[in-house]
């Protein structure tokens, strides 16, 4: 695995990810002698990844001096439509959009809070996104900024926050936020010091400036955007650092690599035609609520619960902390559940507050008496990530890990 340059990649295309797609691409040029049929396919995928490269480097080109950055978080076709008209202003007003998207915004947010590392900061998260929508910027830039540094410093070993950090230690291996106007190259406008008061309208995330009293006039839609476009970028800072770090796999073939790219974009499609809905046994009836995926993950969950089948309960458990063996972890689950006797429930209603995010309210008996508990649950795969429902490689878990986290929990409603 070759580092990155210090300075980031000159291009998209030296990405390694898009630079191995290349070299495959003229191979499969190649073999257009021995199979012609090929070739329809073979212009479709370098249409496909040229649409996708050249994107990310359009990208740089038009914003990146604005020091926003092109992260995994982002709606591609919607910023393609903006990419193709030139203009800098139509890509940051995209940008915006994106950000101002509830639909988009929810997703993205059930993905930062199952971060073990963003987990403490949750309801502060959730605090910006309503201070957002209601057009409280100032809010907002107050509250990311100190997220920021916060889950920079408890990424890896060394506690230091993003304000400390080198423009170096943000090029990660082998992603688009390491391209040489992203990530790495907004930090000295991040990290700048000031010393004079300054009332003109700011539209750059200063942090120092901001922090340090120095700029008065940042409560505007620009700085705050800007916030959760770094925010998200951060998380996939993370998830490269993580990558990095693993014993290098065996090669994608170039028809496994567009395979993924094709996989994203399903998943894409399925975020964006996704619609919040809620059911109850009392207005719909149990054969309505019980169809839903999500409750019948419940209702297993809570049948284990009651049988003191401790190893099937893991199974529907969402731990941020890394699990040891399965033997020991049944264990802990035991020891957790096994004083509270579950006697019996009922599924009372169910929520889908995001393409991967389900309530499932339900009232739980213990030693006779009633206590209505809602439990919150991701749609996962085997990697931790948050899907959308559908997607068979995913299941159902909940985020509440103890009798204490669900009992007579109740969850703050959508706003």
């Amino acid at each position: 695995m070759d580092p990155p340059p210090e300075d980031g990649y000159p291009s998209a295309w030296d990405v390694p990810q898009f630079k191995e797609m290349r070299v495959q691409m003229r191979a499969m040029t190649l073999l257009l002698v021995i199979r012609p049929s090929l070739r329809k396919q073979l212009a479709e995928l370098k249409k496909e990844m040229h649409r996708i490269v050249g994107s990310v480097d359009r990208f740089y080109e038009l914003v990146g001096d604005r020091h926003w950055v092109f992260h995994g978080s982002l709606n591609l076709e919607r910023l393609v439509t903006a990419l193709d008209t030139g203009s800098c202003d139509e890509v940051e007003k995209e940008l915006i959009e994106q950000y101002q998207d509830a639909k988009l915004m929810r997703f993205a947010l059930v993905r930062a809070k199952a971060v073990p590392e963003l987990r403490p900061y949750a309801a502060l998260l959730d605090s910006a996104w309503r201070d957002y929508q209601e057009e409280r910027y100032y809010a907002v830039v107050l509250t990311l900024l100190p997220i920021l540094d916060g889950f920079v410093a408890t990424v890896g070993d060394n506690r230091r926050g993003l304000h400390t950090r080198e423009e170096h230690e943000l090029v990660v291996w082998n992603s688009m936020i390491s391209h040489h106007k992203g990530l790495a190259a907004t930090q000295q406008s991040f990290r700048k010091s000031f010393n004079t008061l300054n009332e003109e309208p700011l539209h750059e995330l200063y942090r120092n400036g901001i922090l340090h009293g120095n700029f008065t006039n940042y409560d505007n839609v620009i700085v705050a955007s800007k916030a959760w476009n770094r925010l998200f970028t951060l998380l996939d800072w993370r998830e490269a650092l993580i990558e990095s770090a693993k014993p290098k796999a065996v090669e994608r073939t170039l028809k496994e690599s567009f395979a993924k790219l094709a996989d994203t974009r399903e998943m894409r499609r399925q975020m964006d035609d996704w619609q919040p809905r809620a059911s109850s046994v009392a207005d719909d009836g149990e054969d309505v609520v019980m169809g839903e995926p999500v409750v019948q993950a419940v209702v297993a969950l809570l049948d284990a619960w009651r049988a003191g089948n401790y190893g099937k309960l893991a199974d529907y458990l969402y731990e941020t902390m890394k699990k040891p063996s399965r033997g020991a972890y049944i264990g802990q689950v035991r020891s957790r559940f096994a004083v509270t006797a579950l006697e019996g429930f009922t599924i009372d209603a169910v929520e889908m507050r995001g393409s991967g995010c389900g309530h499932v309210k339900t009232t739980l008996m213990f030693a006779g008496k009633q206590h209505s508990s809602e439990l919150r649950m991701l749609h996962v795969d085997a990697a931790g990530h948050v899907s959308p429902e559908g997607d068979e490689r995913a299941s159902w878990h909940t985020i509440q890990t103890s009798p204490e986290a669900i009992i007579g929990r109740e969850w703050p409603p959508v706003t």
